[in-house]
């Protein structure tokens, strides 16, 4: 299995779960385009690291969740919207066995007993996670959710007509405390 440092979130990556290295610091393990990659950075972090890369952070993330689907516990995040590239974590993001799916790559899922889920990628990996089919479900119907809601958002902001607008002219005297406009 391939090793890096660090990685970012790509289209064509389904899967980051925790993997400790030899010296037992808590590292990670990508699945991209069908290939194993060890990481040497936890779950978590290369989920803040990519969002970063796509210009928003973890915690700017959640925030934005929170504003759409309200105060929720784990919340799902756009890494990137332009991307469809919607992710959520099985745990609390700062569980040491958080593990994160990407919305797209899950094909379907199914309750293997009462602590247990086995998840079924696109390209036919299974994944078996302890968490209950109920709690999976409900994580996933929020991912799902807030894809959905931002979706629906922009679609209507492209419906949108455009006003007929007035040219202003805005200027500050520097004399002045505030600027000044002037309809041109």
């Amino acid at each position: 299995m391939k090793r890096l440092k660090e990685a970012v979130i790509t289209p064509g990556t389904s899967v980051i779960y925790p993997n400790y290295d030899e010296q037992g610091k808590l590292c990670a393990v990508v699945l991209r385009n069908g290939k194993l990659v060890r990481v040497g950075e936890s779950p978590t972090n290369i989920v803040d690291l990519s969002l970063r890369n796509y210009g928003s952070s973890l915690r700017g993330a959640v925030d934005g969740t929170k504003m759409m689907l309200g105060e929720i516990s784990m919340s799902p995040v756009v890494v990137s919207e332009v991307l469809n590239m919607y992710w959520f974590p099985s745990k609390s993001p700062s569980s040491d066995d958080c593990v994160w799916f990407a919305l797209g790559h899950i094909y379907s899922y199914k309750s293997v007993d009462k602590d247990r889920t086995r998840v079924i990628l696109r390209d036919g990996t299974s994944f078996m996670i302890y968490c209950s089919y109920y709690s999976f479900t409900q994580k996933y119907q929020r991912a799902c959710m807030l894809k959905n809601r931002l979706e629906a958002r922009t679609a209507q902001m492209k419906l949108e007509k455009p006003r007929h607008s007035i040219s202003f002219v805005i200027f500050k005297d520097p004399k002045k405390p505030n600027y000044e406009v002037t309809e041109e």
